[in-house]
C-alpha cells in the first residue's frame, strides 16, 4: 500500500492573525526523540499512557507508522512541532460499537506536545488546523473523537470549533466523551468566527486515505 511522501502546509488567517500550518507523515528517524519525549510530559502520560522505555515506545512507534488501519502525522504551528495526529479506520476500532457508522467517518486521536501551546489562543488554533487538515486531506464527511471525560483543554476546544458531544461511554483504558464533528458545521462555524484558509501545498497520496474512510 502506498505510503504519503510529502506535505501539506496552508495559513489561517483569522483578522491580522495569521499562522502557518505544516503536517506530514511521521518518520520513525526524525520524529522518535520528539515524539518519546512528548509521551512522557505530565499533561499527556496519564491520558496517552505511552511514557514506556525506549525498547518498547520504538516497537510502539513503528508498529503506529506500519499499521493498516490508521495514519499519524506531525504537525507544526509557525515553524515549531506543535501536534500528534492520528486518523483511524473507525471499522477497525472499538469505538464502532458505540455510536451509530456512516460512511464518510474518520476516527482522530490527538494532543499537543509542547506545553506552552496549552493555552486557549494557542490551543483553538492547533486543533483547528488539525481539523481542517483532516477535511482536506481525507475528504471526510464527519470526524469522530473520543477524548478522556477527563480532559478540560480539548473537549471544550473541540465544542468551541463545531463539535457535538453526545455522551459518554466506557473503553478499556478510559472513559470517552463521543464527539462528532460535522463537516457542515465545523466549516459553517470557521465562517462565523471569520477564519480563513490559504492552501500552500497538498499531500497528494489518497491510496491509504480511502481506505480509511470506506470509499471503495
Amino acid at each position: 500500500m502506498l505510503k504519503t511522501q510529502n506535505e501539506t502546509e496552508f495559513k489561517v488567517k483569522q483578522g491580522d492573525q495569521v499562522n502557518r500550518f505544516n503536517f506530514r507523515p511521521v518518520d520513525f528517524d526524525r520524529d522518535l526523540k520528539t515524539l518519546y519525549e512528548w509521551m512522557h510530559k505530565s499533561h499527556i502520560a496519564p491520558f496517552w499512557k505511552l511514557n514506556l522505555p525506549m525498547p518498547e515506545f520504538k516497537q510502539w512507534l513503528r508498529n503506529s507508522i506500519e499499521a493498516d488501519h490508521k495514519e499519524v502525522f506531525l504537525g507544526t504551528f509557525n515553524g515549531i512541532p506543535a501536534c500528534y495526529l492520528i486518523a483511524y479506520d473507525i471499522k477497525a476500532d472499538p469505538i464502532q460499537n458505540h455510536y451509530e457508522y456512516k460512511e464518510g467517518d474518520l476516527g482522530m486521536h490527538l494532543l499537543i506536545g509542547p506545553r506552552p501551546f496549552l493555552n486557549k489562543e494557542d490551543g483553538l488554533s492547533i486543533i483547528q488546523a488539525m481539523i481542517i487538515f483532516l477535511y482536506q486531506y481525507f475528504g471526510a464527511k464527519r470526524i469522530i473523537g473520543e477524548p478522556d471525560v477527563r480532559n478540560r483543554i480539548i473537549i471544550p476546544i473541540l465544542k468551541e470549533l463545531g463539535g457535538e458531544v453526545l455522551g459518554q461511554f466506557d473503553l478499556p483504558h478510559k472513559k470517552a466523551s463521543l464527539i462528532i464533528g460535522e463537516r457542515d458545521a465545523i466549516m459553517n462555524r470557521l465562517k462565523e468566527r471569520n477564519v480563513e484558509v490559504e492552501m500552500i501545498r497538498s499531500i497528494t497520496t489518497v491510496e491509504k486515505r480511502r481506505d480509511l474512510i470506506g470509499w471503495r
